[in-house]
């Protein structure tokens, strides 16, 4: 509803972009929408790989086994009239032929944390409302806000949307997004853009910046075009620094990771010459965490921390690691996992002052999580056989606080009798054949023989049989 009128929406979007969002009709029900939104995800996948999340339980079975009877009985009901929402039923099942290859995997809708699945599917729910409202042009928005109290300047905002250059004697923001990513020198000597760049609550030493306000704030988070600039900004920053996000080179939008660049040698050498980029990693980090990506901030410090207190890199960077980096991070649980990483590594541990000893003795980390599964990993309790342990002695990996046995390259490993477990918890979400749970599985577990577990698997599916 919007001021008492009924308007609908619908979005297509990626972890982090959104990929397309119209509105629909305001009288249109909400299960047309979510067969409007799956029929457009299949459309605009046309030719390619992909896998497609939807909360709606009813465009799920629409697409699985209901549209195939309705199809088969020619979208009549059984009295002989049509079906209801017949023609887009029909453009669904077209369009499901569309990708090369395709699953469709059910999700529950308006669940927290932090791992893709629920984050898009938020991201698509808002997506969808902010499309389901009328539109403003500018100057329609602008003669609304004449009408209304007076509003705080958004200098950020305007920034943001390349509207303005910032100051003093700067560039639009898509300036230095295109030209500015390659120039080290003039990221270095500049010291006006990043306040700009990476604005917070608090007044920055450029004050021709202005701190974020709370109306400004609540915008710029609302705002796709901004979130889409903001991490584009951050990708430039860590390039600079000699960082860059695993998998940016096949344009993995989804990923949060970061690990070292292909120039991490030269720029680590300019943050141990230039500790002044101390404070510009503080402010980046407090600034994702204002403005809505916060998922960004605990892989970057847990990077730095590794670089620091593990390969003994950064010398001059340890102190704001410890001081600055970790606090900036919003969330608790992260917080309390970087601190424990941090004691555990920490070469005088009497000198860890950053937390209670007693207490971070005791803390338990995060569990591994499977992010592909809709349940944890938690909820199963790793046995390993003697066999198996003597063979994992010999890999390269760690146990984890949960006693799962992760290796170096990051895939877990699950003992024998857990694996068929394991695929079947996905089966029964996805309902995917063999070959796309392998796809979907082997990046993120080691398990041997796992395609014939995944094809057998799924011939014994009533469902899928």
């Amino acid at each position: 509803m919007d001021d008492g009128n009924k308007v609908s929406g619908y979005a297509v979007v990626s972890a982090e972009e959104i990929i397309e969002a119209n509105p629909l009709p305001g009288h249109t029900s909400a299960q047309l929408a979510e067969i409007t939104a799956l029929t457009r995800a299949l459309e605009i996948s046309e030719g390619k790989r992909v896998n497609i999340y939807t909360d709606s339980k009813y465009a799920f079975m629409t697409v699985h086994a209901h549209g195939a009877l309705y199809k088969e009985r020619g979208l009549l009901t059984s009295s002989g009239q049509q079906i209801k929402y017949a023609a887009e039923i029909a453009a669904l099942l077209e369009a499901v032929w569309k990708p090369i290859a395709v699953s469709i995997m059910h999700c529950r809708g308006h669940q927290k944390g932090h791992d893709e699945i629920p984050k898009g599917n938020r991201g698509a729910d808002q997506a969808a409302k902010a499309a389901a409202k009328p539109q403003l042009t500018i100057d329609q928005a602008k003669v609304l806000l004449c009408k209304q109290e007076p509003q705080p300047p958004m200098p950020n905002y305007e920034f943001y949307m390349n509207w303005r250059r910032f100051e003093p004697k700067g560039e639009f923001i898509e300036i230095i997004l295109h030209k500015w990513q390659d120039d080290y020198e003039l990221l270095e000597l500049n010291h006006d853009y990043i306040q700009w760049l990476f604005p917070t609550q608090t007044q920055g030493r450029n004050f021709y910046s202005t701190p974020l306000n709370p109306q400004e704030t609540r915008l710029m988070i609302n705002t796709s075009e901004v979130q889409q600039r903001l991490r584009r900004a951050y990708k430039m920053m860590l390039k600079f620094f000699g960082v860059k996000v695993i998998g940016e080179d096949e344009e993995d939008t989804k990923v949060t990771e970061v690990e070292r660049a292909e120039n991490f040698a030269s720029r680590f050498e300019n943050l141990t010459t230039n500790p002044h980029n101390n404070l510009r990693i503080t402010r980046i980090l407090l600034s994702l965490g204002e403005l809505g990506a916060e998922e960004y901030q605990a892989p970057l410090v847990r990077f730095f921390l590794k670089e620091i207190l593990i390969k003994n890199r950064l010398p001059r960077m340890k102190k704001s690691a410890m001081n600055f980096f970790i606090p900036a991070v919003r969330d608790t649980q992260d917080r309390q996992d970087l601190l424990f990483f941090a004691r555990r590594y920490y070469f005088l541990k009497e000198e860890f002052v950053w937390g209670n000893h007693g207490e971070l003795a005791r803390y338990k980390a995060k569990p591994v999580v499977a992010a592909l599964l809709p349940a944890p990993l938690s909820e199963w309790t790793p046995v390993y056989s003697e066999k198996e342990k003597k063979w994992m002695s010999g890999e390269q990996g760690e146990y984890g606080e949960d006693r799962w046995f992760q290796l170096k390259n990051g895939q877990i490993v699950p003992p024998a009798t857990l694996a068929p477990e394991i695929v079947r918890t996905l089966h029964a979400s996805t309902h995917g054949g063999g070959e796309m749970m392998e796809q979907q599985l082997e990046p993120h577990f080691y398990v041997p023989g796992l395609s014939v577990v995944c094809i057998a698997i799924a011939q014994q599916c009533v469902t899928c049989a």
